[in-house]
């Protein structure tokens, strides 16, 4: 992994199920973080991060439960020196992927988990060179991402699509039953998730619908100057009842890799309103399961949302399609895949 996440984020959560779901299936799973990777951006100094991680161990991974046969470590670099010998080894972030693309085959066969485009900082040579590394297997997440991929290698290129707990998010109230203008949204102070577009949308239909309520949740602090009419949850425990005391979801990113929370609502029966970018591709599509706006548009937001709130059996229909489609994205089916994939790989 490329860092030791202290809040929840999707990429950390979907590497995490996997190691809980290959560790049922009997697998020996150790997670390796190094402290200083190239070209990650760390928040704290690396002597800080040093200290830290003696002070803390693995005690702020509370947010996620991991399987208790799972074992970690922290590792200065990724080097033959850090990394145990293995069958299979997995890396995650594309600079990370580099390092592990350097380490002696007893390390075991390579494969490059490919979450996202990650050319937000540049580097784009060196992003596409590690798709190509000697004898490494990449897998992605999204069909979108199979195709950037493969336009810089010939190495192998495998499609497992990201992949929701349908025991942990499911339809608890009926989607008739829900009141047509309540709307559920994760807030994020980052610039890329795209929430000020969200607000701006979500004042211009409460103008129109003064019975509009709003549930908003994120890992960050409470924006300032929220109007009564919305409430705000920081770090929920349970998210699939926000999604299910609501009609509708919005999502506003303006890029993603394969995004989770849209999936997690349509599991949960909203119907969703989400950014027509390639992230949400997998599984919004326009008119049939999701309800797509150009990304930056609060205009196009806010009548997409309204003619939802108006047509509630146009909402009702969209969210069981909605609903029907995304079953296919299970863990079930993406561990099954992986496993297969591991297999194939350590018997060759």
């Amino acid at each position: 992994m490329p860092f030791k996440a202290r809040r929840p984020a999707g990429g950390f959560r979907v590497m995490y199920e996997y190691a809980n779901r290959l560790s049922d299936l009997g697998y020996d799973v150790h997670i390796t973080y190094p402290l200083k990777t190239r070209y990650m951006e760390y928040r704290l100094p690396y002597l800080l991060r040093y200290v830290l991680s003696y002070i803390e161990g693995f005690r702020t991974s509370k947010w996620f439960d991991f399987r208790p046969n799972i074992s970690m470590s922290y590792a200065n670099t990724i080097n033959n020196r850090s990394v145990k010998d293995s069958d299979i080894i997995i890396a995650t972030w594309w600079a990370n992927a580099v390092e592990m693309g350097k380490l002696e085959s007893r390390k075991g066969k390579k494969i490059n988990f490919i979450q996202g485009y990650e050319n937000w900082i540049g580097h784009e040579d060196e992003l596409h060179a590690s798709y190509n590394m000697e004898g490494v297997t990449n897998i992605v997440v999204a069909s979108y991402l199979k195709e950037i991929v493969e336009k810089y290698t010939q190495n192998t290129t495998l499609l497992i699509p990201n992949a929701i707990d349908k025991d942990k998010y499911k339809v608890l109230e009926s989607i008739e039953g829900r009141k047509p203008a309540s709307i559920c949204m994760l807030y994020s102070i980052q610039e890329i998730k795209g929430s000020n577009y969200g607000l701006e949308a979500l004042a211009q239909v409460k103008e129109e619908c003064p019975e509009l309520t709003v549930d908003l949740f994120g890992i960050c602090p409470e924006p300032e100057d929220l109007p009564d009419w919305i409430t705000f949850y920081r770090d929920p425990k349970d998210l699939c009842l926000i999604y299910n005391r609501n009609a509708i979801f919005i999502s506003n990113s303006l890029t993603e890799g394969m995004a989770l929370t849209p999936m997690e609502a349509m599991f949960c029966g909203c119907a969703a309103v989400l950014t027509d970018i390639e992230g949400h591709a997998e599984y919004g599509k326009n008119n049939e399961t999701a309800l797509l706006y150009e990304a930056r548009n609060s205009d196009e937001l806010a009548n997409k949302v309204m003619s939802l709130i108006v047509n509630n059996e146009n909402r009702i229909s969209l969210a069981k399609r909605g609903n029907t489609f995304i079953q296919q994205f299970s863990w079930d089916i993406a561990v099954n895949k992986m496993d297969k994939i591991i297999k194939s790989l350590v018997k060759k």
